[in-house]
């Protein structure tokens, strides 16, 4: 990750009040520009988050919506894909204890003293899994002139499989 100042994505938690607390957030291009490597070229999401914060915990959970640009996988060409989804994070105070169960929920931990949750880390990790394991366009969107090539190289095997007797089939004719 580029080292960025970046503290829009930052909520101040030292003094704020126990109680849910509602927070709007927007992630464009420049926002993915901070990971090198990203899979994301360019995004125009709109998050909603909740928090509830309680003297040992903090509850988050958000809606993202909105739209996010990567490559097809067919054709290497621009793919934008519409994402909508809910996330949760739990933010327990305190030290990691490897002995507690956790229930399946996505946990981090923070040092009581933080005074700060710093939120850019959750939002890439949920907008990448959120997408899909095959992006591709439709075909008929798909660059034709990658297609084509794509076609040109594709090898076409026609040797015929023979089928060898199996081992199971000796066994077969045992039972008659």
């Amino acid at each position: 990750m580029k080292k960025v100042n970046n503290i829009e994505y930052i909520i101040p938690i030292k003094g704020l009040s126990i109680g849910k607390h509602y927070y709007n957030f927007t992630i464009g291009n420049s926002f993915f520009e901070e990971y090198e490597k990203s899979e994301i070229f360019g995004a125009n999401l709109e998050i909603e988050l909740t928090l509830d914060k309680q003297a040992t915990f903090i509850d988050v959970k958000g809606g993202f919506k909105g739209t996010v640009i990567t490559e097809c996988d067919r054709c290497l060409g621009e793919l934008e894909l519409e994402i909508d989804f809910m996330a949760s994070l739990l933010v327990r105070f305190g030290k990691i204890d490897p002995e507690e169960e956790i229930g399946g929920e996505e946990v981090l931990f923070l040092d009581p003293s933080e005074s700060e949750l710093d939120l850019r880390q959750f939002f890439y990790d949920y907008i990448c899994l959120a997408l899909p394991i095959q992006r591709v366009h439709k075909e008929e969107e798909c660059d034709p002139e990658i297609l084509e090539k794509l076609k040109s190289h594709a090898v076409v095997s026609e040797q015929k499989i023979e089928i060898k007797e199996s081992p199971f089939d000796k066994l077969k004719t045992l039972m008659n």
